[in-house]
């Protein structure tokens, strides 16, 4: 049997179990409370999600139109993410929006402790740890409750096994089980299932790099083939295996997850892009390094996956924590192999000062998060920002943000009736709220709409008034309802001249959201009650 130049870490002195306990504490703990933040229901597309589930588990339908919509009910669009929506549905029934928090935090560590297992295979524990800690901000750049958390944690349960089976500890029938179950699952929870295959022909590339054993080859080759039979088990069978390839297109409206991180970090800055960037580079430099040495054959199984999610990354921001997870094994064997080579003699003072390190970091974390007044539990304004790699911050905790639901209970206790005119952001939160009884006019879906809808209709209704009154005619809207603080260029001035309409009449404001209704007999009698005055909205926050 042909030797693997990437090889089962040997120590010279067995770490103890004891320590490596410690260490996967220590990280789980400050992993899951970076992970914990409570959500932001109204601009989440969690209660899509939600929706989506209970009307899978109550009548079997797994949704393929702009279901939801008045404006294009029959759009087709293909429901990749149905069966994230069951489990979302099923955790929140079961245990609530806390529960389904606490759920969300360990999918997604549970993800980094596999790539983290899996690098124990090559690196020592304290190596793992350092790299796990550094990499924790960028895991945790989406907290959000999302489909492709599942696709983070499948891709862990992926690389974690294609690593066993490739040092021979899993037989190619177990492999093909396991990676077949998964992948059956992947493909009907989110559109990232393509990654499946991805891992595996990157481990089969490095066989055929490295060692070139035939029968190993063949085990590879037959694991695609079950890959693709998985695949082809969802709804919408070839066009669904296909989605990944035709999803991301012209949408007529942009969606910030999808944009470079060099457009994200000029229009939005965050600490986390600069910290992505960085990265990237040294571990780059580091693996180019070897390459120079001609090393590749030793690096290459850790370097084309690290590649592949820094570019999906860099070109997507919502891949940065993927390039987390593959970071932890990446960054812990280039430094295994720098020091063994070079510092041999320094190894056990270098690892054990690595880890106290990262041991330091998590304890200083922990110390700098914001503080808090126990009475209103609000932050007290004299405490500063804590530090980057602080995992305490003003959005820590779980469940929904106090008050989510507030206009949502005003509009269905006072028996509002649609249509609704509402903008992109809260579409999934008026879908959890309002269906069935209800219908939106556009949701953050933008696949599930035509490029004609957003380009001819929703964004220059909101830019011109003549243009508004013109969609007014067509659907009779009685409602208005935004979130405010929409940033699109065009909200903010389309909410100031819509004030200024003597025909609507602002009945509810708060912290996220703002509701106008049509002065109507209908709502005559809210409006007399509700009516909020003009001078509140002489300036709408940005």
């Amino acid at each position: 049997m042909a030797k693997s130049k990437l090889t089962v870490v040997k120590e010279d002195k067995p770490y103890p179990l004891w320590a490596k306990l410690i260490l996967v504490v220590l990280f789980v703990a400050y992993a899951s409370v970076f992970m914990a933040r409570q959500i932001n229901f109204v601009t989440a597309d969690l209660g899509r999600h939600i929706t989506n589930g209970k009307v899978t588990v109550e009548t079997g339908k797994i949704i393929s139109t702009n279901f939801y919509s008045y404006t294009e009910p029959d759009f087709p669009a293909i429901n990749h993410h149905w069966g994230s929506g069951v489990v979302f549905y099923l955790v929140k029934e079961a245990f609530g929006f806390e529960g389904l928090s606490v759920f969300y935090v360990f999918t997604v560590v549970g993800a980094a402790l596999l790539f983290g297992l899996a690098a124990l295979r090559f690196a020592d524990a304290r190596l793992v740890f350092f790299a796990a800690i550094l990499s924790a901000p960028l895991l945790a750049y989406r907290t959000e409750v999302r489909p492709e958390g599942i696709s983070l944690l499948f891709a862990g349960v992926f690389f974690y096994v294609l690593v066993l089976f490739r040092e021979h500890k899993l037989s190619y029938l177990t492999a093909f089980i396991l990676l077949g179950i998964t992948q059956l699952l992947w493909v009907n929870c989110h559109i990232f299932f393509f990654m499946g295959f991805m891992l595996t022909g990157f481990f089969m590339l490095e066989e055929f790099i490295t060692r070139k054993t035939k029968e190993k080859l063949k085990h590879y080759v037959m694991l695609l083939g079950v890959l693709i039979v998985a695949s082809l088990l969802n709804p919408f069978f070839i066009s669904g295996l296909l989605a990944p390839f035709t999803i991301f297109k012209e949408y007529g409206y942009m969606i910030a997850e999808n944009q470079s991180v060099l457009f994200m970090q000029e229009r939005m800055p965050n600490m986390v892009f600069t910290h992505f960037e960085i990265t990237g580079v040294v571990l780059l430099i580091l693996f180019a390094f070897l390459i120079i040495q001609k090393k590749i054959k030793q690096c290459l199984l850790l370097l084309l996956p690290l590649l592949a999610f820094g570019l999906l990354g860099f070109m997507a921001v919502r891949g940065i924590p993927l390039f987390a997870l593959a970071a932890i094994p990446a960054g812990a064997f280039l430094v295994q192999y720098l020091v063994v080579k070079y510092a041999a003699g320094a190894k056990k003072i270098i690892f054990t000062g690595l880890s106290v390190v990262a041991g330091l970091i998590v304890l200083t974390g922990f110390q700098s998060g914001y503080a808090t007044d126990k009475k209103n539990k609000k932050p007290r304004a004299e405490y500063k920002e804590p530090s980057y790699f602080a995992p305490i911050k003003y959005t820590t905790g779980i469940g929904l943000f106090p008050d989510m639901n507030l206009s949502a209970e005003f509009f269905k206790q006072n028996n509002i009736k649609g249509p609704v005119f509402n903008n992109y952001d809260i579409g999934g939160y008026l879908i959890y709220h309002l269906y069935p009884t209800e219908h939106v006019f556009v949701d953050n879906r933008p696949e599930a709409y035509s490029v004609d809808f957003f380009k001819k209709t929703y964004i220059p209704m909101q830019e011109k008034m003549e243009k508004f009154r013109e969609v007014e005619q067509q659907y009779n809207f009685n409602c208005i309802w935004f979130y405010r603080h929409d940033n699109t260029p065009w909200a903010q001035p389309f909410l100031l001249q819509l004030i200024e309409q003597p025909d609507y009449a602002p009945v509810f404001v708060d912290g996220l959201t703002i509701m106008f209704l049509k002065r109507n007999e209908q709502n005559a009698e809210l409006i007399k009650k509700f009516e909020l005055p003009k001078s509140m909205f002489r300036s709408m926050p940005g």
